[in-house]
């Protein structure tokens, strides 16, 4: 690894530095692909534990995240002639959609099953499993319930307490989890909790882990500019390098522009195995970005929005609004990384001086820069 300094910790670290993270909202397997968009909606998550309706001895099937129900959709046979159809009436057609097969559909649909890694495995196998193979969501293996802290109500009152929560919703894959100062931090002593049990790390976890040991990195690596990280990304290198007047008017990644619709903007994502694309205006500057994760707002009598331009998507489906984080090539890791978790953003746009997008710095290549 670069960082030489994060080869002392393991995934047992980033679980306890992160207060023990469990799968949260699970779903059965037997629910339609619309309560599962509405669940994570619902709950600004991005990926749901998918439990067996009739297997109680293992009950937990896999993880899926709204990237797998995206795929599948836009995969689905009927769709194209439903958004047409919708586009035309104005309404939905009252024929069986995409959205109404089942969750274990999707899973049997999947290529991939979601990855486990031991909570005793070194803090880098666990960044290899998400810059290398692009996953978003690790199970960990190996956790006594007695080892995890548990959250638990600070008296057993009836009166309601607030719960500030947070969730990574801009494209990271991660369970809803409640924020450390909602609770008081108790252990367990239930005989019942001391079997192991499944917990979750995301990308996210482990940019937060890495930004608090940060005064560990040391300055080469968090001084580290924007192009040098962009420049290690094999898609951007060239666009990176060729930033000249005479490329004015050409495009230095793969962009949408107002006329493009959000199907063939979802298929752009699939294709391209990336999490969003920016939307530039006629100059080619960045004006918003669109994601996976705007699926989460797709309904039934919704599906038309699909054949209509980007931006009236993301406004017709009520999407949250959210100015893009846009950097400049003299931003350093450092700051991309702080401003990544400050703003609870999944990615970095890097522009040149005319606000247009040369690429994407997202938690996958911070952390895949390090290794």
């Amino acid at each position: 690894m670069k960082a030489h300094a994060l080869e002392q910790f393991t995934v047992r670290d980033v679980l306890s530095h992160r207060g023990y993270p469990t799968l949260r909202h699970p779903i059965n397997d037997t629910a339609t692909v619309q309560e599962a968009l509405t669940q994570m909606r619902k709950h600004n998550a991005v990926s749901l534990p998918v439990l067996s309706s009739s297997n109680k001895d293992r009950p937990l099937v896999d993880v899926i995240s709204v990237y797998d129900l995206r795929d599948y959709i836009i995969h689905s046979p009927g769709l194209d002639n439903e958004v047409q159809l919708q586009l035309l009436s104005g309404r939905a057609s009252g024929a069986r959609t995409v959205l109404s097969d089942t969750v274990a559909q999707v899973v049997a649909s999947r290529k991939h099953a979601t990855q486990e890694i031991s909570a005793t495995a070194p803090l880098e196998s666990l960044i290899r499993l998400f810059s290398t193979l692009g996953h978003h969501l690790v199970l960990v293996t190996g956790v006594q319930s007695k080892d995890a802290v548990h959250r638990v109500p600070r008296s057993s009152s009836d009166e309601p307490r607030r719960r500030r929560e947070w969730s990574i919703g801009s494209g990271c894959s991660s369970s809803t989890l409640g924020y450390a100062d909602s609770f008081d931090w108790e252990y367990s002593d239930d005989d019942e909790d001391s079997t192991s049990q499944m917990w979750g790390l995301t990308q996210y976890d482990v940019l937060h882990f890495i930004q608090h040991h940060n005064h560990q990195l040391g300055h080469p690596i968090l001084d580290m500019p924007a192009t040098s990280i962009a420049s290690t990304k094999p898609l951007t290198a060239t666009a990176v390098i060729s930033q000249s007047p005479d490329s004015r008017h050409t495009p230095l990644l793969p962009a949408l522009t107002i006329r493009d619709s959000a199907l063939s903007a979802m298929k752009q994502l699939r294709d391209s195995h990336t999490s969003a694309l920016p939307v530039v205006d006629i100059d080619g500057r960045l004006i918003a970005e669109i994601a996976g994760t705007g699926m989460r707002y797709l309904t039934e009598d919704k599906i038309g929005f699909l054949g209509k331009p980007v931006l009236a998507f993301i406004y017709g489906l009520q999407l949250p609004k959210a100015n893009p984080y846009v950097i400049h090539e003299h931003f350093t890791m450092s700051q991309i990384m702080t401003g990544l978790l400050r703003m609870n953003s999944y990615r970095a746009w890097l522009v040149d001086s005319e606000e247009r997008p040369i690429c994407a710095i997202s938690t996958t290549d911070i952390l895949s820069f390090l290794l």
